[in-house]
């Protein structure tokens, strides 16, 4: 259960940021292909942008929460830390987006959210069953956003060798300014 939950106490450095670059470039390719943008910290929109442009974005909200937990962690700890563990850390922690993203390109995640949308702007009133995919859906995407939290939440602590309170409200600080901007 401990590599579930915190992997980062077996994979660090420069293996995990290129373990992570592969899971970043991986979630642009699956964004791209169903015509989505990550357009902001845990927000995935549709967008007609070139595959270049998904790619930067993607490592726009991986970099940005990830130079800023390692300021956090040169504030809070006596230790020496590494940037290329908290950047490699943070990256690997991009493979809980692959399970986000995933299920937003199944057809009947897609064809739900389309109907869903289509009776809600029509003034109808959805019927129980077309909410089936998208509750589950739901569901799914708040376990991922939780284990998402986590992993990053972890990546910081033990990349910067952070614990308690402090480190608590730094990484929430860091997540709501990356999320407000």
């Amino acid at each position: 259960m401990n590599r579930l939950f915190n992997p980062f106490r077996y994979i660090a450095g420069l293996k995990s940021l290129a373990f992570g670059a592969i899971f970043i470039i991986a979630a642009a390719l699956m964004l791209y292909s169903g015509g989505m943008i990550q357009d902001s910290y845990i927000h995935v929109g549709y967008a007609d942008a070139s595959f270049w442009y998904v790619l930067a974005m993607q490592v726009v909200w991986w970099l940005f929460p990830a130079l800023l937990l390692y300021l956090c962690g040169l504030l809070l700890t006596k230790s020496k830390i590494r940037l290329i563990d908290i950047l490699g850390t943070t990256a690997f922690a991009q493979l809980i987006m692959l399970l986000l993203i995933a299920p937003m390109l199944l057809p009947v995640v897609a064809d739900s959210t389309a109907e869903m949308m289509a009776a809600l702007q029509s003034g109808e009133h959805p019927q129980n069953g077309d909410m089936i995919p998208l509750l589950i859906y739901g569901i799914w995407t708040l376990a991922c956003l939780a284990l998402y939290y986590l992993w990053n939440y972890n990546a910081f602590a033990v990349s910067c060798n952070v614990s308690g309170w402090k480190a608590v409200v730094a990484f929430i600080v860091v997540q709501i300014a990356v999320t407000l901007a």
